[in-house]
C-alpha cells in the first residue's frame, strides 16, 4: 500500500521553503553591497566624488586615473593654481558637494621600499620632489599632507567609503573618499 502526502509532510515542506526564501532575501543583498553602510545619497555622492577625482578633476579627462602632480598638491594644500579643473576654498566646494555634507579625501599608498604590505597616508615632500609616507617624511615647511576635509570619526558606523587607484608622480596610489 502506498502512502500519500500528509498534512505534516506539506507543513514541513512549506516551512523549509519559506525559511530558505527568507534567508536568501535577508543575507544575499549584504554580500553584494560594495560600500559600508550609510544613507543611499552618501553612497552615491562618495562614489561620484571618487570618480570625479580619479577621472579628471586632478588631471586631464583625456588621461583618466593619472593625476597632475601640481593640481593634486594644490588641491590638498587649499590653493587654486591656473589650469586645474577645480575651484573653491573648501574641500566641499572643490569636489562639488553641499556644505552640509561631511567629506574626507585621503591619498594612501606604500611608496617606500618598506616590505610592510600596509598602506600609509602620503604627503608631497617638496625638498625631495617626491611622494613620501607621512610617518617617515614630510617635515619641511613646504611639504603637503595629501588629505583634505574634516577628519572622519573613527566610531561612526554610518560612514561610506569609496576608493579608486590612480597614478600620481609615477606611483600607484589609492584615493579614499569617506562621507558621513
Amino acid at each position: 500500500m502506498s502512502r500519500g502526502q500528509t498534512t505534516l509532510d506539506f507543513a514541513v515542506g512549506i516551512s523549509l521553503f519559506l525559511a530558505i526564501v527568507l534567508f536568501v532575501y535577508l543575507f544575499v543583498p549584504g554580500i553584494l553591497t560594495t560600500f559600508t553602510d550609510g544613507t543611499p545619497s552618501e553612497t552615491v555622492t562618495a562614489n561620484r566624488v571618487a570618480d570625479d577625482l580619479a577621472l579628471g578633476l586632478l588631471g586631464s579627462p583625456s588621461e583618466p586615473n593619472v593625476w597632475d602632480r601640481e593640481c593634486a598638491v594644490a588641491f590638498f594644500d587649499a590653493t587654486t593654481p591656473g589650469g586645474c579643473n577645480f575651484a573653491g576654498s573648501t574641500t566641499n566646494e572643490r569636489v562639488g558637494i553641499a556644505p552640509r555634507e561631511n567629506v574626507n579625501v585621503t591619498v594612501i599608498g606604500n611608496v617606500s621600499a618598506d616590505p610592510d604590505p600596509g598602506s600609509d597616508r602620503l604627503c608631497w615632500d617638496d625638498s625631495a620632489a617626491a611622494l613620501a609616507e607621512t610617518d617617515s617624511g614630510c617635515t619641511g615647511t613646504n611639504d603637503v599632507t595629501l588629505a583634505a576635509g574634516d577628519q572622519a570619526p573613527s566610531t561612526n558606523a554610518d560612514s561610506v567609503t569609496a576608493t579608486r587607484v590612480v597614478s600620481l608622480h609615477g606611483e600607484a596610489v589609492t584615493v579614499e573618499v569617506v562621507m558621513w
